[in-house]
């Protein structure tokens, strides 16, 4: 009982430490955005002629300005800018911690470790953006949000109860990850336990992920639906060009720990953990400019996908196919390190980048998702980073 309580009281104060950071960041961003208003009203009281408005009212104006500024631009500089771990990260940063002093490691080593290899994003480039904003007030409504409301959707008729579909229970408890998702002979990890699953974790991160590596699609493509093989991973493009239809974009996750890409009909079936289920998607807007929104549960930008035809249905019990049209919204949004995808296409960063311009600019129009490749005839083998320079026996010393 010591012993626990005197961990919850570090984890207390590293919470707290946590948070100061955040403040910490929060305000230096504040200051950033503000120091050019501030400069120019100082610089205005300092150099008006005798006679003119006194100081005291310039001052008040600039004052205004800043905080028109901010009813403006709070929201974003927030959303945009202050960056935390998310809540996978906070879990797998936690649990790193447990696993590492099981390992051996001492609490303060185990900390710093997890410490070190699980943290938030860079930071994005509408938060640089808006430190770089120019010494000298100007017009400020480009930064302030200019979409009109959308209409508010169409009122829910209620439906009768579904009658619960019968056949076996869904269950993953005997699945195993599949060989090409499993860690490489001769690297090192530890396993943390995460919402009841176990998940290997090397250095901080998941094993064998994908090389962060994009292959643009050229302007004869014209607009196309993006194509994902849930299998292997592959993001390509379905276009009327021959010359580019089942070309690789990047490489994404989809689904947590044992059902990581892994079509079985119970992971596709089960709710956070297996990856998205094959059929035809659309996107959550028809606007191309609202289609990458901010997800405050998931503190990054997403691009929300919906289910409008379920495929394959014939691998599907009745009860699988209940389950799989339950399952949710889904989202395409750039992964962390650490993290995996439940019912997700989570893109390195630079893959992501680049497919939130193709779908921003309106080139990408939906999305098509395959349990197997469609085009073998084009398509490549996974770019896997099976390498991975953590030692266990570091935790010794």
């Amino acid at each position: 009982m010591i012993w626990t309580n005197h961990i919850a009281h570090r984890r207390g104060a590293r919470a707290g430490l946590t948070g100061a950071r955040v403040a910490f960041n929060a305000a230096t961003v504040v200051l950033a955005a503000c120091l050019p208003f501030l400069a120019a009203g100082h610089s205005q009281a300092q150099q008006s002629p005798p006679g003119a408005t006194h100081p005291s009212a310039a001052a008040a104006a600039a004052a205004g300005q800043i905080a028109d500024f901010f009813s403006e631009v709070g929201d974003q500089i927030y959303d945009d800018c202050i960056f935390e771990l998310s809540q996978e990260q906070i879990e797998v940063q936690q649990a790193l911690i447990v696993a590492y002093i099981k390992a051996g490691a001492s609490a303060a080593m185990a900390r710093k470790l997890a410490v070190k290899q699980i943290h938030p994003p860079k930071l994005s480039a509408k938060c640089e953006a808006i430190r770089r904003l120019p010494k000298e007030p100007g017009p400020i409504a480009s930064l302030a949000p200019t979409d009109e409301p959308e209409a508010p959707p169409p009122p829910v008729v209620p439906k009768a109860p579904a009658k619960v579909p019968t056949g076996p229970p869904i269950s993953i408890a005997n699945k195993r990850t599949l060989p090409q998702w499993d860690c490489a002979p001769g690297v090192d990890f530890v396993t943390i336990q995460l919402n009841g699953y176990p998940r290997k974790l090397t250095g901080g991160e998941i094993c064998n992920p994908f090389e962060d590596v994009i292959h643009e699609v050229p302007p004869t493509a014209g607009t196309f639906r993006l194509g994902y093989t849930i299998r292997t991973g592959r993001l390509f493009v379905i276009s009327s060009d021959p010359r580019s239809n089942g070309q690789t974009i990047a490489w994404a996750i989809s689904g947590r720990e044992m059902c990581r890409n892994n079509p079985d009909p119970d992971c596709l079936a089960t709710r956070a953990v297996g990856p998205l289920p094959p059929g035809e998607y659309a996107f959550g807007s028809n606007d191309p400019s609202k289609r990458v929104t901010w997800g405050p549960k998931t503190k990054r930008n997403v691009v929300g996908i919906y289910l409008r035809k379920l495929w394959d249905k014939d691998r599907f019990t009745p009860r699988q196919t209940a389950a799989i049209l339950a399952r949710g919204n889904i989202a395409i949004h750039e992964r962390l390190k650490g993290e995996m995808s439940e019912a997700c296409l989570g893109l390195e960063p630079k893959g992501w980048a680049y497919v939130a311009s193709l779908v921003k600019a309106g080139r990408a129009t939906g999305v098509n998702a395959y349990i197997d490749e469609p085009y073998p005839q084009v398509a490549e083998n996974p770019p896997i980073v099976v390498a991975s320079s953590f030692s266990l026996t570091s935790l010794f010393k």
